[in-house]
C-alpha cells in the first residue's frame, strides 16, 4: 500500500493513500471515531476520479499516531474473529 504522511504532529496526523479507493481510509476513520480520545477522524478526497484520499486524525489527550495504532490493532482483531467464525461454518 502506497502512503505518504502529509502531517505528523503530536495531536494531528494526515496520511495520503496512493490509490483512489476510499475503502481502507474510511474503515480506519470509522474505527478511530470509536476512540474517546479522538476528536476528529475523516477522509477527504479532492476529486472523485483523480484525487487521492487523505485520512485526517485529530486527538485530545493521546497522540494521533498512537490512536491510529490502536485502531489498526482493533481492526486486525475483528478480522481474526471473522476469519475464525467463517472457518467454523465450513
Amino acid at each position: 500500500m502506497d502512503i505518504k504522511v502529509l502531517k505528523n504532529e503530536s495531536k494531528e496526523l494526515m496520511i495520503e493513500f496512493g490509490d483512489g479507493d476510499l475503502t481502507f481510509p474510511d474503515l480506519l476513520a470509522h474505527e478511530l471515531m470509536g476512540d474517546p480520545d479522538v476528536a476528529f477522524a475523516g477522509v477527504t478526497k479532492d476529486h472523485p476520479e483523480v484525487g487521492k484520499p487523505v485520512l485526517v486524525i485529530k486527538t485530545g489527550r493521546k497522540s494521533a499516531s498512537s490512536a491510529l495504532d490502536s485502531a489498526m490493532e482493533r481492526i486486525g482483531e475483528n478480522v481474526k474473529e471473522l476469519k475464525a467464525g467463517v472457518s467454523k461454518k465450513r
